[in-house]
């Protein structure tokens, strides 16, 4: 457990604070830049990790550092390969599912990987998850030298793992500790849960009782996959920042506020909002997170 106090007392402190975490995520991102380069040769990262553990935002900064290192990377995005809704047997007015390894079109993979690690161009699809389909494809021609970054939470599923069909180096990110604030107590999953409910609202326009309802099988999904195909990691990232709750209790409160009286969540939201207001430090403003962080990834 982390236990977290706010003794800020001027916008200097807070700024010193939010740069003190920063710079400690950067240090744990070289330790990965390390063993990538530095072990023996791996075409392929898998960067995985269960959702809204800052995959995303992981691989561009790993890929950028790749890069100045003196190597060409470059990310390939899981979600990228899923199946077009009209592919999914999805019934209307229900959920797609976007955590199990039959969401990922896994014969394009298949076709996919043979061709780029036989050296020849590749079609990189987009998926748009607005119009729950692959909108475009990128042309992308490989060189010898290349690494690449396979970002998703399916990144190690062995569905997709036995495709990459070469040694790959997996790198597994989560939030690795609860944390604590005058005796107020959020578990590892429930930061995740937080991140995730002001990110999906921002960004994908779903409320925080949507957000709620998909939850438990997120969870189920992480306890029966994600983590037991993880075991075999070859290193672990923490993509806690300490100050964050600080600003998850400013976004996500309001949020968790107007979950129905009459929801079967709101419960759960009550209590929620009820331990994030303990995480009080008003100094803190977003214009001190670097737009490069790994936070952005949820608040934009």
């Amino acid at each position: 457990m982390k236990t977290i106090q706010c003794t800020i007392r001027t916008t200097e402190e807070a700024q010193a604070y939010v740069d003190l975490c920063e710079t400690r995520y950067t240090e744990r991102i070289e330790e990965a830049l390390t063993s990538i380069l530095t072990g023996e040769h791996a075409k392929i990262v898998a960067l995985a990790g269960p959702t809204c553990s800052g995959k995303t935002t992981t691989a561009a900064k790993l890929t950028r550092r790749i890069k100045e290192a003196g190597r060409r990377a470059v990310v390939m995005s899981i979600d990228d390969f899923f199946k077009d809704r009209a592919d999914r047997n999805v019934v209307d007015g229900e959920s797609p599912d976007y955590d199990s390894a039959a969401a990922i079109d896994l014969d394009y993979f298949e076709a996919f990987m043979k061709r780029l690690n036989a050296g020849l161009p590749v079609l990189v699809p987009h998926y748009d998850f607005t119009a729950t389909g692959r909108t475009e494809y990128n042309e992308y021609y490989p060189d010898p030298d290349d690494i690449y970054v396979f970002e998703g939470i399916q990144a190690v599923y062995p569905e997709v793992t036995r495709l990459f069909g070469a040694r790959y180096f997996t790198i597994f990110m989560n939030v690795k500790e609860d944390v604590s604030c005058t005796g107020s107590v959020l578990n590892r999953d429930e930061l995740r849960l937080l991140r995730r409910i002001v990110r999906d609202y921002r960004f994908r326009g779903a409320t925080p009782e949507f957000t709620l309802h998909l939850w438990e099988g997120v969870r189920a999904n992480e306890q029966n996959n994600i983590f037991p195909n993880a075991k075999k990691r070859d290193l672990t990232l923490d993509s806690f920042l300490d100050y964050e709750p600080f600003f998850l209790a400013r976004y996500a409160v309001p949020l968790l506020q107007t979950v129905p009286a009459d929801s079967r969540y709101r419960d759960e939201a009550e209590d929620l909002a009820a331990r994030l207001a303990a995480f009080d430090c008003p100094l803190l403003e977003e214009r001190m997170i670097p737009q490069n962080s790994v936070f952005r990834e949820f608040i934009g």
